[in-house]
């Protein structure tokens, strides 16, 4: 598992004058997506008050790029040492999901998918025995 980079080459962005116009559409570069995060956290400034109200019903995106790197092409790996890609992909995944959500790997599951991946990968269980 590797760190990825993720490089924008442009946003676009749908933006209307006023309720009753249409929207228009334009795309962002880089000085101009430096001006609109700089008006946003002006925004988000002047909103909570230079941080002393609170933003509450708010949400924080973020996005986590990774990598997964084999040994061997994908087909190696089924064939020549009888492993599931799919599962590693899946297991370092949770990993991650897992540490930054800051829960167990059994509440991020679908009940339908527990199984599976306990069978899979007991050690992601077995961290919190």
């Amino acid at each position: 598992l590797r760190p990825t980079t993720i490089k924008v080459n442009g946003c676009s962005r749908s933006r209307q004058k006023n309720l009753i116009s249409k929207p228009t559409e334009s795309t962002l570069y880089d000085g101009d997506l430096r001006l609109e995060r700089a008006k946003a956290m002006d925004l988000i400034d002047a909103i909570s008050r230079s941080g002393e109200l609170a933003l509450v019903e708010s949400s924080f995106h973020v996005i986590v790029a990774a990598t997964h790197c084999f040994d061997e092409t994908v087909i190696d790996t089924v064939v020549k040492q009888n492993q599931n890609p799919i599962e590693s992909i899946e297991r370092s995944s949770l990993i991650v999901a897992s540490t930054i959500q800051d829960t167990p790997v059994a509440s991020l599951l679908a009940p339908s998918a527990s199984k599976r991946i306990r069978l899979a990968s007991p050690q992601l269980f077995n961290m919190l025995e």
